[in-house]
């Protein structure tokens, strides 16, 4: 296998210019529990790129992403520099489709296209993706470099409270991977977004002509498997957030906002009226703030409906589990979650299902090949930074 090893740099030539002859004593260190897990399940897949991905704030991703059959792409070893003086985070030991899970609406057919199948990665052109866009991985991912509105500060009228302008802007620089698994009549879309301040954004996409031309609607459920490794493997818990709204007879309503740790393996609901979250959370990562606290990786979901089946893992929306070299498909979940291990203070793995719903007798602009429908979420760090990252902008 050749590893092929990528340095990217954002913006103009002399920010670029910059960032490259800034020195780093730092450098991604791969933690001992992680690095075994990885040594455990032997060498990686031909085909991985290694990538070095360095942005103008300073701020650096390390991480390989490969295209493979079955699951499409994959998300190994990511590691978050905040600065050149910062050491590297490791965040992300594997990320992945665990299912695309589509039953149609008369009940059959019902497919599973990670489990019941061995779909391929498509092969990919610069004529299809041109520039800015890069192939890499075997003619397999493209790669794209985007900004994205960061944040904005508005200064406000010295005589009022009415804003007058605004007086910060910050635009970010993001790096965006994705991968096209065949299968069938239908292409889906498998997308991960890394950013300048350590948030990860990930989708999937389904296109493609309609099975058989047929207006019979059907839903694509995708879920992930998400093996974080906040600061190594060990020591890691999930920690379920709701908000709720309190209303008595009479009164103006109050609300709370609470974090609930999750102590052994199970599924969870999300409710959108609790704002429900996954965090993850390490015993002893911490920032630097006055005092310390604790740092975690959350994930937020974005959604359009909840999907529910007869099948067993679509009646959660959130699982956590216990590391199993062995556990990869989600249609397996309860079976996964029945021995109700511990999951404080452990190597977990979490588990998101979003969905897609393509309408019976759909619209007319769907008749020749569905436009993308997506599905996805975002995993933001919390207290990862002391503060607004990268406040003020440069």
């Amino acid at each position: 296998m050749k590893t092929i090893t990528k340095f990217i740099y954002f913006g103009f030539a002399s920010l670029a210019l910059a960032c490259g002859s800034i020195a780093s004593a730092q450098v991604p260190v791969t933690p001992a529990d992680s690095a075994a897990k990885a040594a455990a399940q032997g060498t990686a897949a031909v085909g991985a790129v290694e990538e070095m991905v360095q942005f103008t704030s300073h701020s650096r991703w390390h991480l390989t992403v490969n295209a493979i059959d079955k699951f499409g792409l994959v998300i190994t070893g990511a590691s978050f520099q905040k600065s050149p003086g910062s050491p590297f985070i490791y965040v992300l030991f594997d990320g992945r489709l665990g299912e695309i899970f589509v039953p149609y609406h008369s009940d059959f057919p019902r497919y599973y296209d990670i489990a019941g199948f061995n779909w391929h990665p498509l092969i990919l052109t610069p004529a299809q993706f041109p520039a800015p866009r890069e192939i890499i991985g075997d003619g397999k991912i493209c790669k794209e470099k985007r900004d994205y509105v960061a944040w904005m500060q508005a200064a406000s009228n010295p005589n009022g409270f009415e804003p007058v302008r605004l007086s910060r802007v910050r635009i970010g620089e993001e790096v965006v991977y994705f991968s096209v698994l065949g299968a069938g009549n239908y292409a889906y879309i498998e997308e991960w977004t890394f950013r300048d301040d350590g948030t990860i954004l990930v989708r999937a996409g389904s296109t493609g002509p309609k099975l058989g031309g047929s207006p019979e609607g059907h839903m694509h459920n995708f879920t992930w498997r998400l093996d974080i490794d906040l600061n190594g493997a060990g020591g890691d818990s999930a920690i379920w957030t709701s908000h709720n709204e309190i209303f008595a007879l009479g009164q103006n309503s109050s609300a709370t906002d609470d974090a609930e740790l999750i102590p052994v393996e199970q599924g969870l609901v999300w409710n959108p009226k609790k704002f429900n979250t996954l965090r993850v959370e390490d015993s002893t990562l911490k920032n630097g703030s006055t005092p310390p606290r604790a740092t975690s990786y959350e994930l937020v979901p974005m959604r359009g409906g909840t999907s529910r089946h007869t099948e067993l893992f679509t009646k959660k929306d959130f699982w956590v589990t216990r590391y199993n070299p062995d556990q990869f498909l989600a249609k397996d979940l309860p079976n996964y979650v029945s021995q109700r291990q511990s999951t404080d203070k452990q190597d977990i793995v979490i588990w998101y299902t979003g969905s897609e719903h393509h309408e019976e007798h759909s619209r007319d602009e769907d008749k020749n090949t569905v436009p993308v429908l997506w599905a996805g979420f975002e995993l933001v760090p919390n207290n990862l930074f002391d503060h607004t990252p990268f406040y003020p902008n440069p």
